[in-house]
């Protein structure tokens, strides 16, 4: 019953994590004004667009199938799609 629960409010979290996600507003800073942590952010703490999204979602869906599927086709699927969603992530 648990186990059931916890399944539905998962399903339920990955339905709205998109609009979770598009409703980030982003970083400001006044013209002239940088910091030393503004590209880090803006290369690797900022996701740019609906691609980088999706790679994430298929990254932590991937770690999720692995860690609650005890099929050996299925997990052995999860680490191919958490490595290449993982490579593919850091290439954009």
């Amino acid at each position: 019953m648990i186990r059931e629960t916890l399944r539905k409010l998962l399903l339920g979290l990955f339905a709205l994590l998109p609009a979770i996600a598009a409703a980030h507003p982003g970083h400001y800073h006044p013209p002239g004004e940088d910091d030393e942590f503004d590209q880090f952010r803006a290369d690797w703490l900022h996701l740019h667009g609906w691609m980088e999204v999706a790679l994430a979602a298929m990254l932590v869906t991937s770690v999720l199938l692995f860690h609650f599927n005890k099929s050996r086709k299925v997990r052995i699927g999860a680490v191919i799609a958490f490595g290449g969603s993982l490579a593919l992530l850091a290439a954009s």
